[in-house]
């Protein structure tokens, strides 16, 4: 287990630097060098109350599974990762840190989005995409190259057996507040709710340029 200052929503990517040396440890225990580059699997929960570093931290008790490339490691165990979120767990029970974070999860299942769910978040990709082009184009950019990264990001062939409404989520709230929500909500209305509830919260900085 990870945890951090941030929420790892499903579909969105994570870069990480491994430096303590439990987590170093983690690495050597559960690397998968088969691939290449190797890759390692392991949970993220949102650090409530404390540090990321240390431990003594208060956590989650939902978080996602990321599945992560070793991007580079070096001969003392310092690595990098780049990581992505999967399938959101709720934890079952911590077991002690040693030599690292550990837990037993269960892993949670999705409902399907309704036809009114998907309709909905188009009608917030409309206002996101707006939103956007209204900032670029007052920076003096063009914004089309944007909006198509979005769109490629949204295809990523590696996400898309995800909830639309999760991959949407993973390139629009950035807030760990606001993730965290996402992840602890089981219906696909409800988390349209929360999603909304952020747009309108980036919409009204933008009204006072604060986007």
């Amino acid at each position: 287990m990870f945890p951090l200052g941030t929420a790892l929503v499903p579909g969105a990517e994570l870069p990480l630097r491994i430096f303590e040396p439990r987590y170093r440890q983690m690495l050597d225990d559960h690397v998968d060098e088969s691939t290449d580059p190797p890759t390692v699997r392991f949970g993220v929960v949102l650090i409530e109350r404390g540090s990321e570093v240390g431990g003594g931290e208060t956590r989650s008790e939902v978080g996602t599974m990321a599945h992560a490339e070793i991007t580079g490691r070096r001969p003392d165990g310092r690595a990098s990762l780049s990581a992505i979120g999967r399938r959101r767990f709720r934890v079952v029970e911590w077991l002690p840190d040693d030599p690292y974070p550990q837990a037993r999860i269960t892993v949670l299942s999705e409902q399907e989005p309704s036809r009114a769910d998907l309709a909905r978040l188009a009608t917030l990709d409309e206002r996101l995409n707006t939103l956007t082009r209204q900032r670029l184009t007052a920076a003096g950019e063009d914004p089309e190259p944007i909006i198509a990264a979005l769109a490629i990001i949204d295809a990523d062939p590696r996400v898309a057996d995800l909830s639309p409404i999760h991959r949407w989520a993973a390139r629009a709230v950035a807030q760990p507040h606001d993730q965290q929500r996402i992840l602890g909500s089981e219906r696909p209305s409800d988390q349209i709710e929360i999603l909304d509830d952020v747009m309108q919260g980036l919409e009204a900085r933008a009204v006072f340029g604060r986007f």
